[in-house]
């Protein structure tokens, strides 16, 4: 097996099973953390909802509250897409299995080897980057807390939840730290399970990649000075094996991400339609922060979540562009090569790959095209969204 893919593999191991999403072994007490995950994201749904119930709020307030329950959804979608398709995902470790020892003691390894450690690299990075931000946010959550250790004041500083939460029989300021605790551990359950997809994602991506830069360089070494100075028996074979094996790795992967993004289209579509809205009052709200410039809290948070929204709407279109251009890729190094000087028989082969071979783009919902344009659409769309909150509210 490939060193990096190992370790990949033992990486994500321990983020599947941390988030519940873990699609082997399926112990009672993983079915009871999957219970308590789901009975999370259910009471952070419902309370953020409650407070339309109880109090009346401007259009500031609304939109900030319908940002928080966008985020909520976001977690939801991400999570149970894989929660209910953990065959799929149980296919997606064993697919990237097989093609490793497929191609065991050969060079295509090396491929396999830089692309799985960019995506290590990646993983263990996001994973401190979590750490340490899930610190920080706690720390600034607990701040009055903290404070009043620190520095007391004849009264308590004033305790005011980020997210409006409301559960009728708690008063805010006397359980504060219960429901301060409840924001966090819902929060913090839906940002590891979107860091746990997202970084799975990525290593399946890269395998993808890796897959087709080796059937590009099956591909360029078929046809080349060296092999045409072989016996012609012995040249016609060597081409010959390198098109067959080159024509059934560029099948396969192509089949197993058309039949990824068959089982997550549904679940994925929904969320790129609220990913753009959220990114709109997000952007609304922040631009409210900036006129009114009360508190710089209130510019940092909307800020952090606009940097966020960003990062994960880019990386995910930046993933899909990668993928697109290493199918591209596939198709070019077939006209590339010396196909016109190889035997007759090679030459045909080589004509029906140029005319078979085509790119393949990530298309959510049969609309949307993933992809470095695709994210400037959204992000324009997610503008345009901002322009018409600020005109309706003038």
């Amino acid at each position: 097996m490939v060193v990096a893919g190992a370790r990949c593999l033992k990486l994500h191991r321990t983020l599947f099973i941390i988030a519940g999403l873990w699609p082997y072994q399926k112990p009672f007490i993983w079915q009871i953390q999957a219970v308590f995950f789901f009975g999370a994201y259910c009471s952070m749904f419902f309370c953020q909802f409650t407070p339309f119930l109880t109090t009346t709020c401007n259009m500031e307030c609304i939109l900030k509250r319908f940002t928080y329950i966008c985020i909520t959804v976001v977690f939801i979608l991400n999570y149970y897409s894989f929660y209910f398709n953990s065959e799929i995902v149980k296919q997606m470790f064993e697919h990237m299995q097989f093609d490793w020892k497929t191609f065991k003691n050969c060079d295509a390894m090396k491929i396999f080897e830089e692309y799985l450690s960019e995506s290590y690299i990646f993983t263990l990075s996001l994973c401190i980057l979590f750490l340490i931000g899930a610190s920080l946010t706690t720390i600034m959550e607990f701040k009055p807390i903290i404070l009043d250790i620190i520095a007391p004041m004849n009264e308590s500083r004033p305790r005011k939840l980020e997210i409006d939460i409301e559960l009728f029989v708690f008063n805010e300021e006397q359980y504060f730290f219960f429901l301060l605790v409840l924001e966090g551990v819902a929060a913090g359950i839906g940002l590891w399970s979107l860091l746990t997809i997202l970084t799975f994602i990525t290593t399946v991506t890269k395998h993808s990649c890796a897959t087709y830069k080796i059937v590009s360089s099956l591909i360029q070494n078929t046809v080349t000075v060296h092999t045409l100075q072989l016996p012609v028996a012995q040249r016609i074979q060597y081409m010959h094996r390198n098109i067959c094996l080159s024509v059934y790795i560029h099948r396969r992967t192509l089949e197993f991400c058309k039949g990824l993004i068959l089982s997550f289209d549904m679940w994925y579509f929904p969320l790129v339609l609220i990913c753009v809205l959220s990114l709109s009052c997000v952007l609304f709200r922040l631009y409210n922060a900036i006129m009114q410039f009360n508190d710089l809290y209130d510019i940092f948070i909307p800020c952090g979540m606009l940097v966020c929204y960003l990062l994960y709407m880019f990386m995910a279109n930046f993933l899909t562009q990668s993928y697109t251009e290493h199918s591209v890729e596939v198709l070019e190094s077939a006209y590339d090569t010396l196909w016109y000087v190889a035997p007759l028989r090679i030459q045909k082969l080589f004509l029906i790959m140029q005319k078979s071979i085509r790119s393949h783009k990530i298309v959510v919902g049969g609309l949307f095209v993933a992809s470095i344009e695709g994210f400037s659409t959204l992000v324009t769309s997610a503008v345009s969204y901002f322009t018409v909150m600020h005109a309706m509210r003038l």
